[in-house]
């Protein structure tokens, strides 16, 4: 169980940091996370522990994060773009 707590706690740490935009926390936490012998870890199926819904939660603010990283490289080429045409 001291595992399942600590990956919960991290899972938690990494939404709080992805929120706050805390590249330096993330980076730590990617270092925890690799120290966790995952390969332990076993869950039910039917998602009914609360580490699933942390972990389904983390995966949709990464997916829109990425959404939005994409939007904001596009208009930055747009702009890019539009600064070479005006010039």
């Amino acid at each position: 169980m001291a595992i399942d707590q600590g990956l919960e706690d991290i899972l938690d740490e990494t939404i709080k940091a992805l929120s706050d935009f805390d590249l330096a926390k993330l980076l730590v936490l990617e270092q925890r996370i690799a120290a966790i012998p995952l390969t332990r870890l076993s869950y039910p199926q039917d998602g009914s522990v609360p580490i699933l819904s942390k972990k389904r939660q983390l995966e949709i603010i990464l997916r829109n994060c990425e959404t939005n990283l994409d939007a904001l490289k596009r208009l930055h080429a747009r702009n890019l773009r539009n600064q070479w045409a005006h010039q």
